[in-house]
């Protein structure tokens, strides 16, 4: 159970009483009530707080919810494009990104092998200033 001070949530910027729970925890159970196949009261079991404030909570912010979940069904078939687009360029990042990792282990072992076959420091030291030559 996620509980606030007094941080100025009051219900409608009134200057009544400040919510118990943060908002952020608020549209959390009612988007969990909303998207979920359990009952109120089981979500309200889940987290703790009564089945009253759960729809209390829905009226305040199930509207701005909804909004936000309300996702396209079909892409045009421009996003697919662009979303098969941006897939390959994904994949070829990601072969990069590897290639530069693979690189980078290289170098680092072939500095190993030289510190250790020289006898030299290659690597700087941290907090090392630069030579006065």
């Amino acid at each position: 159970m996620q509980k606030t001070n007094n941080l100025g949530q009051n219900r409608k910027g009134k200057g009544g009483r400040s919510f118990q729970h943060s908002h952020a925890f608020m549209r959390k159970v009612v988007a969990d009530y909303l998207l979920g196949s359990q009952s109120m009261a089981e979500v309200a079991a889940r987290y703790s707080v009564k089945a009253n404030q759960i729809g209390h909570w829905k009226s305040l912010f199930s509207s701005e919810l909804e909004q936000r979940t309300i996702l396209p069904t079909v892409m045009t078939e421009e996003e697919q494009k662009e979303l098969d687009a941006l897939k390959k360029q994904n994949e070829a990042l990601l072969k990069k990104l590897e290639y530069a990792n693979l690189q980078v282990f290289g170098l680092q072992t072939m500095i190993d092998i030289a510190e250790e076959q020289f006898k030299i420091e290659i690597r700087k030291k941290s907090g090392t200033k630069p030579s006065t030559k």
